[in-house]
């Protein structure tokens, strides 16, 4: 394997070999030569993150070992630098042959750009209909076709200290009101209910959308996300109510709105708060803070509609349309492996959380498989990646505004359409 540390050099080095029009064989992750491999192989090269995807390096060097005739470069990121490198890459028309990214208007770039291998009939052909979650699927589909292989799918759901919830009697709510009625028993034992951290505007976002889908309905709330409906609705109105109520009621922690996330996260270590709406990957967190996660339970929020979907979010590769044949098979043939069962369970403690319908349970994440079967009855895309960032920004504000009583909800709402009928007027 050759690993790469900037899309430059990767450039320079591949223009390098294209000049010199030899190979003097190729590296495997350790960075020694792999004898007897010369130009009957087809090299593919493929970017990735490289925080918490340790697991990831390892794997393709396996897939090296099993497949010889398949040589793989790898290029491994920071999130924003690698973020900054897809645009740059995307522009002048010089992606990988294979790269990982996000669902939502982040993924969906790509193949709106005609960048992407389109995976439909391989999704068929290879029945991935039994072997990823369907939410993984649908998420990893835009305009009736696949754009990628699902590798991850990210559940949310509302986390709770079993210490604190058995002290005051109480067990995962089924209903909105149980759920209100337990935010007012939290608070009247000095226990703040919901450990949110508004800065930067994510963090909180996760229970705004929550209950926009109570309020709108799963019809409605798509409509919303989708654009085609007014924001300057009753159903968003009532949401940012809600907001401004639980901050009335000192629900959140003090001063939430300027709080970053991890203190948030911090405080419910430390049985301070009662609530906090995490995903999949949340029971790792927990253990890299020297907490057992089975101190923990999670309960889908309950927003009482039938389905009764999660916030969800896919990550997935894809594969660059433009690349010939054998780049093409290479790069499926090993973005199924790394999204198969015999990588997920081999790396289950550190791979994520896996698309697949079957995986083994990792003892340091035992509450993933509860969180992906939520799932199974549908989920809604997390707020952030299925809006445009401008409308984003705006509910990001709206939050912050509401709180600090500077809009009533009903501003927050006409603003927030404002910002959208703002976007749509560009598209035009």
């Amino acid at each position: 394997m050759k690993s790469k540390w900037s899309s430059m050099l990767l450039c320079i080095l591949s223009a390098m070999v294209i000049l010199s029009g030899c190979a003097s064989g190729t590296k495997n992750a350790g960075g020694e030569e792999r004898a007897g491999q010369t130009g009957s192989q087809t090299t593919i090269s493929v970017w990735t993150l490289n925080n918490g995807w340790e697991w990831f390096a390892s794997a393709v060097e396996d897939f090296e070992n099993a497949n010889p005739d398949i040589n793989v470069e790898l290029t491994q990121y920071e999130v924003d630098p690698y973020k900054e490198s897809l645009k740059i890459a995307a522009s002048s028309k010089t992606l990988p042959d294979m790269w990982f990214t996000w669902g939502g208007t982040l993924g969906s770039f790509y193949p709106e750009n005609g960048l992407t291998l389109d995976l439909t009939q391989v999704s068929a052909d290879h029945k991935w209909s039994d072997i990823y979650n369907k939410t993984a699927i649908d998420m990893s589909t835009y305009d009736g076709k696949v754009s990628g292989i699902p590798i991850h799918l990210n559940v949310l759901g509302m986390w709770y200290s079993n210490q604190i919830y058995e002290e005051l009697n109480l067990k995962a709510p089924s209903t909105f009101a149980e759920f209100e009625e337990q935010l007012a028993i939290l608070k009247e034992n000095d226990i703040t209910p919901l450990s949110f951290g508004s800065k930067g505007g994510w963090h909180t976002m996760r229970l705004t959308e929550q209950l926009l889908e109570y309020f709108a309905g799963p019809e409605l709330h798509d409509k919303l996300k989708s654009l085609e409906a007014s924001w300057n609705d009753p159903a968003v109105v009532k949401t940012f109510e809600k907001i401004k109520e639980y901050t009335d009621n000192n629900y959140f922690p003090v001063g939430y709105s300027s709080l970053d996330p991890m203190e948030a996260e911090s405080l419910f270590y430390q049985g301070n708060t009662g609530m906090i709406n995490e995903g999949t990957w949340f029971d790792r967190n927990i253990t890299s803070n020297g907490v057992d996660p089975n101190d923990y339970g999670v309960f889908k929020f309950p927003t009482e509609h039938t389905p009764a979907r999660s916030s969800v979010f896919v990550e997935m590769l894809q594969i660059n349309g433009e690349i010939d044949s054998d780049k093409q098979e290479a790069a499926i043939k090993l973005g199924e492996y790394l999204t198969g069962k015999e990588v997920v369970n081999k790396y289950i403690g550190e791979y994520g959380s896996p698309a697949l319908t079957e995986f083994e349970v990792s003892e340091n994440t035992p509450h993933q498989k509860i969180l992906l079967d939520h799932a199974s009855e549908g989920g809604f895309l997390i707020t952030d990646q299925a809006l445009p960032q401008e409308v984003v920004q705006k509910i990001f504000e709206a939050q912050d505004k509401v709180a600090l009583k500077e809009w009533t909800p009903e501003q927050a709402a006409e603003n927030i359409d404002k910002a959208v009928n703002v976007y749509k007027s560009k598209q035009k």
